[in-house]
């Protein structure tokens, strides 16, 4: 088509009616001034250049200004020229200030506008002599796999990177990917950057959570072939940790990386300070950026913070853009003092029935407090129902004994079958409710689960039926005393009590 019969201009988002033409190959400046509208004195008079080929249907836009631009929601690089087309959205402030850019035909209609998508950047560097082979390891029954490519070499600085979301994404635009092939580079210039990395001296780490594959074995041989492919594409030598359980190596727990550092890092010691990682589970809340969702967790910025690490977003880390706000877990490991228990000694008779979830300490302070002095312990998770545990306890109180109740005991139904017994044989019930908080339990269970592998692990559904039948224990149930018993942590090892004081949950 002639280029007589073709433009292409910046259409305002907010007044359609504004429109800045842009000539075939002669820049235009974009910035503070009457054309485009825009008073915002964080935007300088000379923002961006950006100039249209209308061969080719696309715009160069090279940044000028101080503050960020944007394009698609994404944060454009300082100095830097991005080639854009048709449909997608400039933000002259990162943010603010909205342009679309049109290309059309003066004789035919416009064209729809297609679905805004991440901008592409030219890029003809890759190494094409770069070989993907290399070595895979299982390790504890396959909870971890690693693969190290031929030329991965041992290196003292770090540069590690997490997979879904910060490298690739998937091509389908679902939440999850379809197949093995279901993925493309989440941005264009992540190889250039990673060559540029490995060049300067950097290891360039790959850790993803993979929970799905589990022990498929099927699952698994297909993810190794994406692996495989996807460290093709990067074209740079690296090292991909995968967790495939809820293990301890499965992020934010620090097990990848232990392993690492400990032991594929050819006896190396890794520099925490010069090292960085990046991952797009941040803790972001909706709208962080334009039509952006909420993050799905906050296990990467958990991980970083677990190891040591420096932390960036992939969009922070590629494409430059300034820190969003984040929201951090209502549960925080490293903050859990060093309480004392109350006074909670008697020397008559009495029943007391402990109220807590699992995980709470309830058993731990039952054993240790209580079944020393000694109470007889009765537990339904030994007798295997309540009205076991009832019996037991009117054989306990004909013979004059002390009884603690170790169940959960949540509401007031569960609690009024043990008081009742209590009343019939004229002896005294306290409550011993546990204060610990339904994220502190879920901690504790999985901390345990990490440290105790002979302990059932308890799910979450056991733990949310709980605080969903949850009924604040009263004096008006039959109480004597209602004590408030704290959580207070007690570790056999000082590696275990390293690792209780990490963040464990991925939210």
């Amino acid at each position: 088509m002639a280029l007589s019969s073709r433009i292409c201009y910046l259409r305002c988002v907010k007044n359609a009616q504004k429109r800045i033409t842009l000539p075939h190959q002669k820049p235009v400046i974009i910035g503070r001034n009457e054309e485009t509208g825009i008073t915002d004195l964080h935007v300088s008079r000379n923002h961006l250049e950006c100039t249209a080929d209308l061969d080719t249907s696309k715009v160069l836009v090279k940044t000028l200004g101080k503050s960020y631009s944007g394009c698609n929601g994404y944060a454009l690089m300082q100095n830097e020229t991005y080639t854009l087309k048709h449909g997608d959205r400039i933000e002259v402030r990162l943010g603010f200030h909205e342009f679309d850019i049109i290309f059309e035909s003066q004789d035919e209609p416009v064209v729809k506008k297609p679905r805004l998508d991440f901008f592409a950047m030219n890029s003809n560097n890759s190494n094409k002599n770069f070989s993907n082979s290399g070595k895979w390891e299982e390790i504890d029954g396959r909870d971890l796999l690693i693969f190290t490519t031929d030329n991965c070499e041992p290196q003292s600085t770090i540069a590690a990177f997490d997979l879904d979301g910060t490298l690739i994404k998937t091509k389908s635009g679902a939440r999850f990917p379809k197949d093995p092939n279901d993925w493309v580079l989440n941005i264009n210039s992540i190889p250039q950057k990673l060559q540029k990395l490995h060049d300067k001296g950097h290891k360039i780490v790959i850790l993803t959570n993979q929970s799905g594959l589990s022990n498929d074995f099927s699952k698994v041989k297909g993810f190794k072939g994406k692996i495989e492919a996807i460290i093709a594409k990067l074209s740079v030598p690296a090292q991909v940790f995968i967790a495939t359980g809820k293990s301890i190596y499965r992020k934010p727990a620090p097990g990848m990386w232990n392993v690492l550092s400990q032991s594929k890092n050819g006896g190396l010691a890794i520099d925490i300070e010069k090292s960085f990682y990046v991952g797009d589970a941040a803790g972001r809340e909706k709208n962080w950026a334009p039509k952006k969702n909420k993050d799905h967790s906050i296990c990467d910025r958990l991980f970083a913070l677990n190891v040591g690490l420096k932390f960036y977003t992939p969009e922070e880390y590629f494409l430059g853009a300034s820190s969003v706000p984040h929201v951090m877990p209502e549960f925080d490991p490293r903050k859990v003092g060093s309480n004392d228990y109350p006074h909670f000694a008697s020397d008559k008779q009495e029943v007391i029935i402990m109220v807590g979830t699992p995980g709470s300490g309830k058993s731990y302070f039952c054993k240790n407090f209580l079944v020393a002095k000694g109470y007889v312990h009765v537990s339904r998770d030994k007798l295997g129902s309540w009205q076991k545990c009832a019996k037991m306890l009117e054989d306990c109180l004909q013979k004059k004994q002390s009884v603690v109740i170790d169940n959960t005991n949540p509401d007031k139904e569960s609690r009024q079958r043990f008081i009742d017994v209590a009343k019939r044989n004229q002896v005294d019930c306290r409550c011993f409710l546990m204060t610990t908080s339904h994220k502190q339990a879920k901690h504790n269970n999985r901390f345990r689960e990490m440290t105790d592998k002979s302990h059932t692990p308890v799910g979450d559904l056991v733990l949310n039926s709980y605080k969903k039948g949850f009924q604040e224990p009263e004096m008006a149930e039959g109480f004597s005393e209602i004590v408030k018993i704290p959580f207070i942590p007690k570790f056999d090892k000082a590696e275990h009590e390293k690792l209780y004081k990490m963040f464990l949950l991925e939210d």
